[in-house]
């Protein structure tokens, strides 16, 4: 699923460049960076045997998601169609170069976090805040700790993909990504603290929210 989600976002991102100029494309280091990580998640996405199903439900679903899903997808795929195009006809960019190289730092750790989390996860991943049928509460890997890095991913990622863009939306996106991910780790953490009580309230206690010795 990883894989899949990774090679539609890289057409969407060629589409709205136009396939006629690919060479023009490849002609900005970071745009070409892009490219490779996505060939490099996609690789490390076989490896690791990544095969992750994000519309999961699980047995205790909080409220209706669905619509909130739908919006984000919607806007994903515009945002990945919209930002290559602007790019290419100079609507919106920043001037300064640097700022796409930042972007693709961001997008490299976006992506990197979020291969390590979902193969830590493994069959609870949803992208639902749900619980699923024998739920445990993950404490290895990089949730030892972060508590949730796959928001933290959400976070630098599509952040990074907007400055590899050269786009002045990279601070709306990070703003929105912010208040999406703000309001789903409220929910989630009411959820775990419920259903694992003091052993969520231990695992709180020894870890960070998003970012480890900041927040």
């Amino acid at each position: 699923m990883l894989l899949l989600q990774l090679t539609a976002s890289m057409f969407l991102v060629m589409l709205g460049w136009g396939f006629g100029d690919l060479s023009t494309f490849f002609t900005n280091p970071a745009r070409t960076g892009l490219a490779v990580l996505v060939l490099a998640g996609a690789i490390a996405a076989l490896f690791l045997g990544l095969d992750l199903h994000p519309l999961r439900r699980g047995s205790q679903p909080i409220e209706n998601q669905n619509l909130q899903l739908l919006i984000l997808l919607l806007l994903s795929v515009f945002l990945l169609w919209f930002l290559p195009f602007a790019d290419r006809k100079n609507i919106l960019t920043i001037k300064q170069n640097y700022w796409r190289y930042v972007g693709l730092l961001s997008c490299s750790i976006g992506v990197s976090v979020r291969i390590l989390a979902l193969k830590t996860l493994g069959q609870q991943f949803s992208a639902y805040v749900t619980l699923q049928p024998n739920h445990r509460l993950v404490r290895a890997g990089i949730y030892s700790h972060i508590r949730h890095p796959l928001y933290l991913s959400l976070l630098l990622a599509p952040t990074g993909i907007a400055l590899v863009f050269a786009s002045h939306l990279a601070l709306p996106i990070l703003a929105l990504a912010t208040v999406f991910i703000y309001d789903r780790i409220r929910k989630e953490e009411r959820l775990l603290e419920v259903h694992f009580g003091a052993e969520f309230e231990d695992y709180r206690r020894s870890s960070w929210q998003l970012v480890p010795l900041v927040f």
